[in-house]
């Protein structure tokens, strides 16, 4: 069962929006962010048996919890074969000694080695873990109880080490995740919800190498998260003694951006066709043609809200002011603001959803009545949202930003249809600040 929230952004904003930071679930231990299904698919169990010289973590009696605080974690990385460096982190044991454990454990035992970062959403996290790289697999020991907290030691940021998990708070296994962002609404509000265990402390260039890697859609959920790049742990290491201290700054680098602007706001219309995300049905060449025109007339001059109303094919971009509008933020770059307030909108959300749950559960209503019941409650929320989110240039489709940061402010171009670059058709687009 997805998560409602799932259909929030995208129900208004899904012609240009590649990703928003909310992605469905597709698994029994996918990371749900920020709110879990409610069902959980069941998992292919790894068969393979620890080797006989391991440390024995999963025993207290051998590795009391106070000697957790001894070990840390090292994870050599490659992408497509060639090494990429160490990413190394530092572990939180006495905050959250049942995922250390667990962590340690499987790293001793060589779970993590030769497996792959199978999920990665630049502005979110990337995501590990699986036993079979699947995305779908969980390790032989089953389920470990959740650790969650929001005190500020354990808050989810820029290189956090966190557990993956399904709907279940306790059905957190052998995924883990490592965020990849500090301002991103749904990373503030994976706090008290997810199990926070671990800082990278070393291997920013190795992280950021990772989340850099181009993606395709999920063959199952259509987030664009699958890696076209294969990122691999060759070796996940445990090491015994306290974590080294090193000079290294640990945030997102801010990208080279050259001139262009750091966020702009714009208008857009776009013109599909039959076979894309829309509903449009006219063919991809009476679009073409469409498109074209609707760009002549508004490089003339003609009146944009008015194309926006008329032509459209981006259901919600009849509801914005101005008609068809978007703001957003260039490559790396963060309005914290708005991000704070979006994180309130999605809680708010959240909240809904979980109701709209309960009622499922119990049969009273089924999930289309669900699904549809949240859209209407919802419709202000998306209202509030659209009026002051900022889209991260990587959120939208790549085409989209491409031309809107090319722009001059009143200046009017056009992103032409591409398979991945544009995929829901032509956008017409006019920078208006």
């Amino acid at each position: 069962m997805k998560s409602f929230l799932t259909y929030l952004i995208p129900f208004l904003l899904f012609s240009c929006a590649q990703e928003t930071s909310v992605p469905p679930v597709t698994s029994g231990e996918e990371l749900v962010s920020p709110s879990p299904s409610v069902e959980n698919i069941n998992n292919t169990m790894e068969n393979s048996s620890p080797s006989q010289d391991t440390r024995r973590f999963e025993d207290p009696s051998v590795v009391s919890d106070e000697q957790l605080s001894n070990y840390y974690i090292e994870i050599d990385c490659s992408i497509d074969g060639e090494p990429i460096g160490t990413m190394v982190f530092d572990l939180w044991a006495s905050e959250a000694p049942i995922a250390v454990r667990n962590f340690l454990r499987y790293a001793d035992e060589g779970l993590y080695d030769n497996k792959t970062y199978h999920r990665i959403l630049r502005d979110f996290m990337i995501q590990g873990g699986s036993p079979d790289n699947t995305a779908a697999g969980k390790g032989q020991y089953g389920n470990v109880k959740a650790e969650f907290s929001k005190d500020k030691i354990r808050q989810h940021r820029y290189g956090t080490l966190s557990m993956a998990r399904g709907g279940n708070p306790d059905s957190a296994s052998s995924q883990y995740f490592i965020v990849t962002d500090s301002y991103n609404p749904s990373v503030r509000n994976l706090d008290g919800q997810y199990t926070s265990f671990g800082q990278l402390v070393k291997g920013v260039d190795v992280l950021e190498a990772i989340a850099d890697i181009p993606v395709e859609p999920n063959k199952m959920s259509g987030e664009p998260s699958s890696p076209l790049k294969r990122a691999e742990v060759t070796q996940c290491r445990v090491v015994e003694g306290s974590t080294p201290k090193f000079d290294e700054i640990v945030r997102r680098p801010l990208p080279d951006i050259g001139d262009e602007p750091e966020q702009i706001k714009i208008q857009h219309v776009l013109i599909s066709f039959a076979g894309t995300r829309t509903e449009a049905t006219r063919t991809k060449e009476d679009a073409e043609k469409l498109a074209m025109d609707i760009l002549a007339r508004a490089q003339a001059g003609e009146d944009f809200d008015a194309l926006v109303m008329e032509y459209t094919d981006d259901p919600g971009g009849k509801s914005t002011e101005p008609r068809g509008s978007y703001s957003m933020m260039n490559t790396g770059r963060r309005n914290v603001e708005a991000d704070e307030a979006s994180a309130v909108i999605q809680k708010e959300a959240e909240a809904i959803q979980q109701g709209l749950i309960a009622r499922v559960q119990s049969k009273e209503i089924t999930m289309e009545e669900a699904q549809a019941e949240f859209r209407k409650i919802t419709e202000p929320l998306v209202l509030k949202l659209s009026a002051i989110q900022w889209f991260p240039r990587e959120q939208m489709v790549p085409g989209f930003g491409n031309i809107g940061f090319k722009l001059k402010v009143g200046e009017v171009g056009i992103s032409n249809y591409h398979q991945s670059d544009s995929p829901f058709g032509w956008h017409i687009i006019k920078r208006y600040e």
